[in-house]
């Protein structure tokens, strides 16, 4: 069981036709689709200590708040989208290679923001999603940053600018006196 279903999968193909003996691929591969994708986000919440090891798809759902589940919803989607893209390109549906394209980066954005990774894979302190999955996660505020240096060990001469950072105002400054 994954976080998605296979009709909202399919719907990311609107001239995709579910239902018909002629359907290419059936529903039980993209279901396994689903299915592989819900195992790697499984796997990133349990190597990020946000689910305990050993549950199930199942047990890691009944844990996660609505919003948590609505980012495994979507990454899911996009990662099932991804691979089902490419399957419809092997039958010759010519734009689905490049939803695909798409699809598969949006996954991999999402999957790294899950993740705590940059776009080259190198972990991060914290992840823009981590506060839904963990209520104690460190959360960057939106207030800026407050930046000081006391100016005891500067040189008269010296600036904030020349130090490389943005205060309007240093000790020695004297722009406004």
């Amino acid at each position: 069981m994954g976080y998605t279903t296979v009709g909202t999968v399919a719907g990311m193909f609107p001239t995709f036709v579910r239902g018909t003996a002629q359907q290419k691929p059936l529903d039980t591969l993209i279901q396994q689709y689903i299915d592989d994708v819900a195992g790697e986000i499984d796997a990133v919440l349990t190597r990020r200590g946000f689910v305990a090891t050993g549950l199930t798809n199942t047990q890691i759902q009944a844990l996660l708040s609505a919003g948590a589940l609505n980012i495994c919803e979507m990454i899911n989607r996009f990662g099932a989208a991804q691979q089902l893209g490419a399957t419809l390109a092997t039958f010759g549906v010519a734009s689905a290679r490049q939803q695909a394209q798409s699809f598969e980066a949006n996954y991999e954005r999402l999957k790294n923001s899950l993740d705590a990774r940059n776009e080259r894979g190198e972990p991060l302190a914290s992840g823009p999603y981590d506060k839904y999955f963990d209520p104690l996660a460190r959360t960057e505020s939106a207030e800026p940053a407050l930046e000081a240096i006391a100016g005891g060990d500067m040189d008269r001469s010296e600036t904030p600018i020349e130090m490389g950072t943005s205060q309007v105002f240093g000790k020695f400054d004297d722009r406004g006196t």
